[in-house]
């Protein structure tokens, strides 16, 4: 798995884009991204009713291949330009240790050097990588922001695979809802 620190023009480069990196507790993200969606295996909001019978741990193994190949599809259209954002303040130490126990043995390794590090940008280098992070989101272990600056887009891993999209242009969203229709999901907004 290849995942490099951003080098400091990379993060001139996205802050000047995004201003942000913990794009996940924007309060107000219209203000930022005025084209905002939710990618879902559903088009539309489920009943309570409905979430209850349909979501949980089996729905994200039936539906989270959908998600890697959407994120793969978006890696090599991005001719490999996907940065992520690992917000390590977020994490305690007992969840830090449950995340290492779900982990096999390469992963653990790799996922603890992501944090050994004061920086938490990251670009993705290859795809082996890019499904660990997000097989991390989608088995809802650890949730990333995923930037793809060409699309002036950000995704960010959520529960129940339901993924806010944020896009700065319409033509970025247009561009990542096509690849979502591709892949059999939804953006619904």
């Amino acid at each position: 798995m290849k995942l490099t620190l951003a080098t400091n023009e990379e993060i001139n480069m996205l802050h000047s884009k995004f201003k942000k990196f913990n794009t996940h507790l924007l309060e107000e993200p219209r203000k930022g991204y005025p084209f905002i969606g939710i990618m879902d295996v559903f088009n539309r909001v489920l009943t309570e009713e409905e979430a209850s019978e349909l979501l949980g741990r089996s729905h994200n193994l039936k539906y989270g291949s959908k998600f890697v190949s959407t994120f793969t599809q978006l890696f090599h259209m991005e001719d490999n330009e996907v940065y992520v954002h690992i917000y390590k303040k977020g994490v305690g130490k007992e969840e830090f240790r449950y995340i290492l126990s779900c982990l096999n043995r390469e992963e653990a390794n790799f996922f603890r050097k992501l944090f050994s590090n004061s920086k938490g940008i990251y670009k993705i280098g290859d795809v082996e990588a890019l499904i660990f992070l997000t097989k991390l989101s989608v088995d809802e272990l650890y949730f990333i922001n995923f930037f793809f600056p060409s699309l002036d887009t950000v995704i960010i891993g959520n529960y129940e695979l339901s993924f806010p999209v944020y896009s700065k242009t319409s033509i970025g969203f247009k561009k990542c809802k096509e690849i979502v229709e591709e892949n059999g999901l939804f953006i619904r907004q």
